[in-house]
């Protein structure tokens, strides 16, 4: 809430150009803040996505989500401008002109690399019930081995088509697939009865430094479990605490999470038989950075794996799911999320959705994807409309000093 009383306390011009370009800019400045601030932000509410099926959401793939918020708070202030000034013409040019540059950046042919390839997704499901932890690990577990086998059967009758990767949601297996026996042996002989990596979601113990890390870990039938990547952004109050000496001793609900999540130190790139891919899980979704770094590592299309037990009967699913459409726009590549409870679902390049589950079923989706590696403005030229806002809110302060200046020398040449 903070960052948004800027706009009470800066003073906002009221004509020309800054009429519009500086409000923009304080927005996304102040979305830059909130996403950013403190322990890494949360940018879950900003005005870019509620554009995901509007007029400007094709304006992400030449300034991200910073530029469609920009269009959003410039399409405001024309509104302002036609209905309490009857600026008409100037209103409507600038709407027009906006809706037009977006519709373009959509119709573009932007994927003359993309390759198509098919991929598989397992929704478990997790029971809402509370069990004892290690009774409500196992049968998670268990729920998506189970559905995953049911997969294996109906590719083995050659009724559905052999996928190039399946994807486990996050917390698919909090029995740590790694360090436990029993759990490494039914992974592994699932992958090899299937003959399909599978990209586990789990919960594993490491060392260097000793702790658990969330993970992605692509299990291939030949070497194994032979690729991990530990989620990076963790999330303050929820796989870690913050000043955990302090508080800790202070607020005994933080007892609940004994020991902090140990982050890890690169991006989520897979390799996949020639292809690369990305993966991002949970809340990593709504972090534009994590996204556009996966892209120019190479990667061509996006995996999202989230576990949304919590949120069982809420919008927060959806809402995830509405980031990640906006997200395939955005960097114009497919994106496969799955979940353990529901919304999982396949997003084409285009934000259309072509599978989706409900929420609280046990489901297998199994959807053909492109695997795109040409990249969009926004990619290699990423925060060009944050540096631009933080420009213009410059010269703003700047004309507001000299004009105090000015005044200050005409008052005090007028009391001599």
């Amino acid at each position: 809430v903070l960052p948004w009383i800027l706009l009470a306390v800066i003073p906002l011009p009221n004509r020309g150009w800054k009429l519009y370009f500086v409000p923009a800019s304080l927005v996304v400045l102040i979305e830059w803040l909130h996403s950013n601030v403190p322990w890494g932000g949360f940018p879950w509410g900003n005005l870019a996505y509620a554009q995901l099926d509007g007029p400007l959401v094709g304006l992400a793939m030449w300034g991200g989500q910073s530029l469609v918020t920009a269009a959003v708070v410039i399409c405001a202030v024309a509104l302002v401008q036609l209905v309490v000034r009857r600026r008409i013409a100037s209103a409507l040019g600038i709407v027009s002109m906006l809706a037009i540059l977006s519709g373009w950046a959509q119709r573009a042919p932007v994927t003359p690399t993309a390759e198509q390839l098919t991929v598989a997704l397992i929704q478990g499901n997790s029971p809402v019930e509370t069990l004892d932890g290690n009774a409500q690990q196992w049968l998670v577990f268990d729920n998506h081995i189970r559905k995953t086998e049911e997969l294996a059967r109906q590719i083995e009758l050659g009724k559905v088509a052999a996928p190039e990767v399946i994807v486990w949601p996050e917390n698919s297996t909090d029995v740590d697939p790694l360090n436990n026996v029993a759990a490494f042996g039914r992974i592994q002989g699932l992958v090899e009865r299937i003959q399909v990596p599978i990209l586990i979601g789990g919960v594993t113990w490491q060392s260097k430094p000793y702790g658990p890390r969330n993970a992605g870990i692509l299990w291939s039938p030949d070497s194994g479990p032979n690729q991990l990547y530990a989620k990076t952004h963790l999330v303050p109050f929820g796989e870690y605490i913050p000043f955990r000496d302090v508080l800790a001793a202070r607020i005994g609900r933080f007892s609940q999470i004994p020991s902090d999540f140990i982050a890890g130190n690169g991006p989520g790139i897979f390799q996949l038989r020639g292809r690369t891919f990305g993966d991002v899980i949970c809340f990593e979704i709504a972090y534009e950075n994590h996204l556009t770094e996966l892209v120019n590592k190479g990667a061509s299309f996006f995996t999202l794996q989230t576990n949304n037990a919590t949120y069982i009967g809420t919008q927060q699913s959806k809402q995830q799911f509405a980031i990640a459409r906006f997200r395939a726009i955005e960097h114009r590549r497919s994106v496969v999320m799955a979940s353990t409870t529901g919304v999982s679902g396949v997003v084409t390049q285009s934000g259309e959705v072509v599978a989706q589950s409900r929420q609280g079923e046990s489901v297998y989706l199994v959807s053909p994807i492109s695997a795109n590696t040409s990249v969009t403005f926004t990619d290699r030229h990423p925060q060009w409309v944050l540096r631009f806002s933080v420009l213009i809110l410059a010269i703003l302060l700047v004309g507001q000093i000299r004009n105090k200046r000015r005044v200050d020398r005409i008052s005090s040449a007028a009391s001599r």
